[in-house]
């Protein structure tokens, strides 16, 4: 283990320790920091790395609002998402035998992102043992963030999900156009006059 990993290790106590002083219910770092292991390449690719760990936190978002049901606001949007895909991380071992070299490099990359992100899931807290074990819950959020998700128009570079608003077309010709205030809400606003029944 490293300086930068223990002093890591330590601050991840600290805040554990002082969440069970304060009675907090909030996730602390220190239980999450099992979950970001599972996502770290080996090779030490820390840009890589960090993207998984910043894309899972959305992917867990979602498998928290799908546990809510119909309490969530989410709701209505991850009951419109579509149930099946046929990307490389939706086939099974056996066709990746068919697939020509290159491709087949590529799509098993692209599985190893799922399967990462699985490993994570199987140790995040406050997620029920049932929400866990749904195999085919966890691919459909896998699968709905990297559907779904887009680039924040703030600069940022940050991946965000937007239930809804990732409806607007984000084409060049695009009716609508987004913004964020400062607590982070979305609003859209149309750009030009829309004549009824035409596309948003």
């Amino acid at each position: 283990m490293t300086v930068a990993e223990e002093k890591v290790g330590a601050d991840e106590t600290e805040a554990a320790e002082k969440s069970e002083a304060d009675g907090s219910t909030e996730i602390t770092a220190k239980e999450m920091y099992k979950a970001e292991q599972h996502l770290i390449y080996k090779e030490g690719d820390k840009e890589k790395s960090n993207d998984m760990i910043c894309h899972y936190y959305l992917i867990y978002k979602m498998l928290l609002e799908y546990e809510k049901g119909q309490e969530s606001p989410w709701y209505v949007w991850l009951n419109s998402m579509p149930q099946y895909y046929s990307n490389a991380a939706s086939i099974t071992s056996f066709c990746f035998k068919y697939l020509p070299a290159l491709i087949r490099t590529l799509a098993m990359e692209e599985r190893s992102v799922l399967e990462k992100n699985h490993l994570a899931v199987m140790n995040t807290p406050c997620l029920s043992n049932e929400m866990k074990r749904n195999s085919a819950l966890w691919i459909f959020a896998h699968q709905s963030f990297y559907m779904r998700a887009f680039e924040a128009n703030d600069g940022s570079g940050d991946l965000r999900i937007v239930p809804m608003g990732d409806y607007f077309n984000h084409g060049s010709e695009a009716a609508v156009s987004f913004t964020y205030d400062e607590e982070g809400n979305y609003w859209a606003q149309t750009i030009h006059d829309v004549p009824a029944g035409s596309p948003l």
